[in-house]
């Protein structure tokens, strides 16, 4: 009975919430229409501000798929207000964790040991919290540095409900706001995020791309110790660096950043367009910057296996985007399954800019309310789970360049392996 009561409750909050920010947003499009130019752009900041606290305060309170939700949201200041992205990127390092003493009996239920028998030492603080789990720092027996990854004990009982209410949510707004249609995203989350639950697969997952990725100059992945792996629990080695988003602490290693960027960008290539399995669920905040220049990438909890035919799709996407050649670029949207209301080239170029590019098509129309300008003019009609999944890849290769300060492309640092991938098709 009582977890029915919380569940009612949870759900309760993500609907008032979603109400909140929607009436919101009719009130300010009411308001600006009796307001100068200047003082509109105000209104709509005032109401971005106001509803992306209401958004981080929502994850932050329910965790979960919402903060999952939120990290990738606040990766992508280009094409949501500002506000959005100041609170949500919060999300990438501030989630709280939970107490020791949940740790502890996680692991021991898990392992069938204490943790003084596992561990010579464990850091009672988290090293990090996320979505889904939070990680300690601890040693082995026989001296080793590791890191223990332990799941929050109830948020496999929640994944279901909270899809559940995030697909009620926005198939909602997609019928009264067309041009707001995520119902994609969520569907994707909502075959994905449970995989995420299994520490057992995620361990598999990390030792195939590790494999996958060991002749990739400047790429270091974690290795998984055997016989600690259970379904909530990880443990792999410590690896010790500065983090992407750190940006003193990355600094002070003196990386060359168009090199790092450019290093990030070929673990992703060559995942993607390669080897056909990928971390589809990547973030700075997954990324380390080593002394020595490399990058080492963390968590491969929601990996995606492609077809043969979405990961040479996406090459060849991946080549019409960097060729910046129209005509190539809708004939490979339609190969991938995109379906746009216009199949003209020059509708659909807003769109490719909008998702998987760091240039603008056309500077005279760059800006936000441009792009979502562009969305209203040739909507969405249908986009794959496996584009969505791809795009997030060059979403973080965007923020890449942002944090580093680099001029570069994310299509034209993929494209060499897109030629490759091409060339023994």
């Amino acid at each position: 009975m009582l977890q029915t009561v919380k569940r009612l409750r949870r759900s309760a909050k993500v609907a008032r919430t979603g109400l909140l920010i929607y009436l919101g947003y009719k009130r300010t499009q009411r308001k600006v229409r009796k307001l100068n130019a200047e003082a509109a752009a105000a209104a709509w900041e005032a109401q971005h501000n106001r509803s992306a606290e209401r958004l981080y305060r929502m994850a932050v309170t329910l965790k979960g798929i919402y903060i999952k939700g939120g990290q990738f949201i606040g990766t992508r200041a280009d094409i949501v207000p500002g506000p959005y992205a100041a609170w949500l990127s919060k999300l990438q390092d501030q989630v709280p964790p939970h107490p020791y003493a949940v740790v502890e009996r996680t692991i021991q239920q898990e392992l069938g040991r204490p943790i003084s028998e596992l561990f010579s030492s464990f850091e009672h603080q988290a090293l990090g919290s996320a979505s889904l789990a939070q990680v300690h720092r601890a040693t082995l027996p026989d001296g080793r540095e590791v890191v223990a990854k332990v799941q929050y004990p109830e948020v496999a009982g929640l994944v279901k409900l909270d899809v559940r209410n995030l697909r009620t949510i926005v198939g909602l707004v997609a019928r009264r706001e067309p041009n707001f249609d995520f119902r994609a995203v969520v569907n994707e989350i909502g075959t994905q995020v449970p995989l995420e639950l299994n520490f057992v697969r995620e361990a598999e997952m990390t030792a195939r791309i590790r494999e996958n990725l060991r002749d990739v100059p400047g790429i270091v992945i974690p290795e998984v110790v055997e016989g600690y792996v259970a379904g909530k629990v990880l443990v792999t080695e410590f690896i010790p660096g500065a983090r992407l988003l750190d940006t003193q602490a990355r600094e002070a290693l003196h990386p060359d950043p168009v090199a790092l960027a450019q290093t990030i960008a070929n673990a992703y290539g060559h995942q993607i367009m390669v080897d056909g399995l990928f971390q589809a669920d990547p973030h700075p905040g997954n990324i380390l910057v080593l002394p020595d220049g490399k990058a080492a990438l963390l968590d491969f909890g929601l990996t995606k296996e492609l077809p043969d035919s979405a990961r040479l799709g996406f090459a060849r996407l991946v080549l019409a985007a960097s060729n910046r050649d129209g005509q190539a670029i809708v004939a490979a949207f339609r190969e991938l399954g995109v379906k746009t209301k216009s199949d003209a080239p020059e509708d659909v170029l807003p769109l490719m800019q909008l998702f998987f590019d760091a240039r603008p098509i056309d500077e005279s129309r760059g800006g936000f309310g441009a792009r979502r300008g562009a969305i209203r003019a040739n909507p969405v009609e249908a986009i794959p789970g496996d584009l969505v999944l791809l795009g997030r890849v060059i979403g973080l290769l965007r923020g890449v360049c942002a944090s580093l300060g680099t001029p570069l492309s994310p299509m034209q640092m993929l494209r060499p392996y897109a030629e490759r991938a091409l060339a023994v098709e």
